[in-house]
């Protein structure tokens, strides 16, 4: 069984890989195909669907998935760090210190829907023309045109720019930049995530950054490719690797503070200097 990583949503996918499945942590419909939502998620549903509240109100208050995104960096992937909440949760931990590992897993069950949410934002946008729109006029202001697009020359030196920049970029570019930083997605989603479970990456930038860490990715063999995807492999070149969560973070040696990543997985990378990626 293969992820997306990390990637949490079909609509800001850069590609649909048969067989390639999206990790949910709870906020999809049970239903929905290409979903995985791991048994016993450590949120029961009621406590969650209040935390999916507060998620929902400020998403639709904030409406720039930018703004979700500074939040999610700041708590370092709790949302509710420096709250009564947060407080009340530490002092229990203290009081009873079996209570670490459950606090731990819903603490990255809600990283990883507040990094779902940001997708739903952008996915949202993108619908609606309003990525679009954001570009043009980050664009714009950046060629210092500010009094509009009604000026020919400066319609003109806008749709240059756009050109050389290879136009709109896709919903997947613009969730690689909202969303959180892969390193701070990696450790919820390793501990939420079926032991069993292997990643696929297709983010050119992650790939290479993988690929210059020395963690032994190879091209992957027949065996494995059909062991991976038993449906017939994606025509792509695909290195594979198997490591543990620290090692994938460039960490030397274990944490002692998250011993989920010292379950070794498979990672499936998408070779980004191979001619069909290029």
């Amino acid at each position: 069984m293969l992820l997306y990583f990390p990637c949490l949503t079909p609509a800001v996918a850069a590609t649909a890989v048969p067989g390639v499945l999206f990790l949910d942590p709870g906020l999809a419909d049970a239903s929905e195909p290409g979903r995985l939502r791991p048994a016993g998620l450590p949120l029961a549903d009621a406590e969650l669907a209040g935390f999916l509240r507060e998620f929902e109100r400020l998403r639709r208050e904030t409406k720039n998935p930018k703004d979700l995104a500074m939040l999610a960096g700041a708590s370092k992937g709790h949302f509710f760090a420096d709250t009564t909440f947060a407080v009340r949760e530490e002092l229990e931990d203290q009081l009873h210190p079996e209570r670490v590992a459950v606090r731990q897993a819903k603490a990255a069950q809600l990283a990883l829907c507040l990094a779902a949410m940001i997708e739903q934002s952008v996915a949202e946008l993108a619908e609606a023309g309003g990525l679009d729109d954001r570009f043009r006029l980050g664009l714009a202001e950046s060629l210092g045109i500010e009094h509009g697009l009604d000026d020919d020359d400066d319609a003109l030196a806008l749709t240059a720019a756009l050109s050389a920049a290879g136009g709109i970029p896709s919903a997947a570019a613009f969730a690689d930049e909202f969303r959180p930083p892969w390193q701070q997605l990696l450790s919820p989603f390793w501990a939420l995530a079926p032991k069993d479970a292997g990643l696929f990456i297709e983010d050119p930038a992650l790939a290479a950054t993988l690929l210059d860490a020395g963690l032994g990715l190879e091209p992957a063999s027949g065996q494995q490719l059909a062991a991976a995807f038993p449906d017939g492999p994606p025509d792509m070149a695909l290195l594979v690797a198997t490591v543990t969560g620290w090692r994938l973070l460039g960490k030397t040696r274990p944490d002692a503070q998250s011993p989920w990543l010292d379950t070794p997985r498979p990672v499936f990378v998408v070779n980004p200097s191979s001619p069909e990626q290029v």
